[in-house]
């Protein structure tokens, strides 16, 4: 957003929302909700935590907008097939592939910042969990929506379990995810998605 472009409750926000976002994303990314500060948070995007409760409402309110930052972002980039004209199992190899390539890249925090973000959280942040689980579901809808696409045009078998092997995919990604953080490299998470395509039963 443009200085001194309003902002909301109709007053002026005066900074580039886009850099706040991939900052303020980065720190959470790399600390998950509870670890990051506020004055981490500070540092990174240069606000004083008044300036991000005027702008955002609270520190969950950053933190989901962070959320959505990612997924128009670089969560996009790992599910733009499932929107593509065919449903087919390239198209579902190419989500894997798409993700062992993000969830790997050296330039970023490693793995995925919903898929693993706050799978435990403290009492005090169960709306938290709640809207971190949200986006997760919404991720799993599209790709089971995507394997009946498949199955209504005869590219996955008609006995194909389509809620079940949707939740495979997603616990691939989840686990994919993970082993990045851990320190697997492209290849070897490339490797696991090939094997993970295993599963999907031709037409």
């Amino acid at each position: 957003m443009e200085k001194g472009k309003p902002g909301r409750r109709g007053r002026p926000r005066e900074f580039d929302q886009e850099r706040v976002l991939d900052r303020a994303m980065t720190v959470f990314w790399r600390h998950g909700y509870e670890g990051a500060s506020l004055s981490e948070l500070q540092r990174a995007t240069g606000l004083a935590p008044p300036s991000i409760y005027n702008a955002f409402g609270s520190k969950q309110g950053l933190y989901e907008a962070c959320l959505d930052h990612y997924t128009e972002g670089v969560g996009s980039r790992v599910t733009e097939p499932l929107d593509g004209a065919r449903a087919d199992r390239e198209g579902m190899r190419r989500v894997l592939m798409n993700a062992a390539r993000e969830f790997s890249d050296p330039d970023r925090p490693r793995g995925c910042m919903i898929s693993t973000a706050a799978l435990s959280v403290g009492e005090r942040h169960t709306d938290v969990g709640r809207a971190v689980c949200a986006r997760r579901a919404r991720t799993l809808g599209a790709v089971e929506a995507y394997l009946v696409r498949a199955q209504q045009e005869g590219r996955l078998s008609a006995q194909a379990d389509t809620a079940a092997l949707a939740r495979h995919f997603g616990a691939i990604i989840q686990g994919m995810s993970v082993q990045a953080g851990d320190g697997a490299d492209r290849a070897e998470l490339e490797a696991m998605a090939d094997v993970a395509m295993g599963a999907w039963p031709p037409g």
